[in-house]
């Protein structure tokens, strides 16, 4: 079986007054049809702008400078802009963080879930508005041909999060890039959004990278698992094996910052010290300042990944 997706030395950057930001740092990434691949740091270490690059929408002023995105086999970054607009949405969708932000406020939700209907499918307004209306049901919408006439504002954000992954699974892509899908969700609201996920992935055996920062929703639903740091991907596996047996010290020491009594008052791990600044050349490893088994040779030149064991990856000059 081919590979879904492969992403190989991916390099974005964002030219700016200061320097070059060096958001996306040769990155190498593969995944399978059908599988759910999370991808896991803290807030402004390139998950998204990944996630961009792919479809690429990478928002000015940033380019893709380097590396190879294929999906089934084709080179995303040699196509015209014409078929770049095929495959966004019909093969490849994407789930945003905000859907206030995503959905149009002066259009009615039922225009917005037809609209690509419309557009990559060929469908009249009638059969696009029956489509939407029977995608809407299935994200379990109630009453769906009522909800079409309402606008953005007047849904709840449970609502409009349901909306937002009907926009995005009404073609039926082969890939869904969901980027923090549930965040700014209550938490029985977000259990309800992910099991719909879930699902739809499951029957219509569509490939998922799940963009987020929980690591409880990550050991629950993924696959495989990648964790990314200032960048780059610091380690790669099956989602049981990173848990059980995290290789890179980065990753240990998330896991440990999880909670695991629950109790209050409980201690939690932390890290010190910053992240690295992006603008900045550096050689090394870019976790080398905050790390507590770092060695003088973490800073002498870039720290290639290494295979620990079969599917699992990290980059670290210390790991078995």
């Amino acid at each position: 079986m081919s590979p879904l997706l492969e992403i190989e030395g991916l390099c974005t950057e964002f030219a700016q007054k200061s320097g070059v930001l060096r958001a996306v740092r040769g990155v190498d990434l593969s995944m399978e049809p059908g599988e759910t691949l999370a991808l896991v740091g803290e807030s402004g270490c390139g998950k998204s702008i990944t996630a961009a690059s792919v479809l690429r929408l990478v928002p000015p002023p940033g380019r893709i400078t380097a590396g190879s995105i294929r999906f089934k086999g084709i080179e995303l970054l040699h196509l015209s802009e014409d078929r770049m607009r095929e495959i966004r949405g019909n093969r490849i969708a994407m789930v945003f963080q905000d859907p206030m932000t995503s959905l149009n406020p002066v259009f009615t939700i039922g225009y917005q879930v037809a609209e690509g209907l419309r557009v990559h499918r060929g469908l009249d307004k009638k059969q696009a508005e029956r489509e939407a209306a029977a995608i809407l049901s299935e994200v379990g919408i109630p009453a769906p041909m009522e909800r079409m006439k309402d606008y953005p504002h007047q849904l709840s954000g449970g609502m409009r999060q349901r909306v937002m992954i009907a926009m995005a699974l009404a073609l039926r892509p082969e890939l869904v890039i969901a980027d923090e899908p549930t965040t700014a969700l209550d938490v029985t609201i977000q259990a309800q959004i992910l099991e719909l996920l879930d699902r739809l992935m499951a029957e219509h055996r569509m490939g998922m990278i799940l963009i987020t920062h929980n690591l409880g929703i990550v050991a629950e639903r993924a696959d495989r698992t990648a964790i990314m740091y200032a960048g780059e991907i610091v380690e790669s596996a099956p989602t049981a094996d990173l848990f059980a047996n995290p290789l890179h010290p980065y990753t240990r020491g998330l896991l440990a910052s999880l909670p695991e009594s629950g109790k209050p008052g409980e201690k939690l791990a932390t890290f010190a010290g910053n992240v690295p600044d992006l603008k900045g050349e550096f050689t090394g490893c870019p976790f080398r300042e905050r790390c507590p088994i770092g060695e003088e040779r973490c800073t002498k030149h870039m720290i290639e990944m290494k295979e620990a064991g079969p599917g699992h990856l990290v980059r670290c000059l210390k790991a078995p």
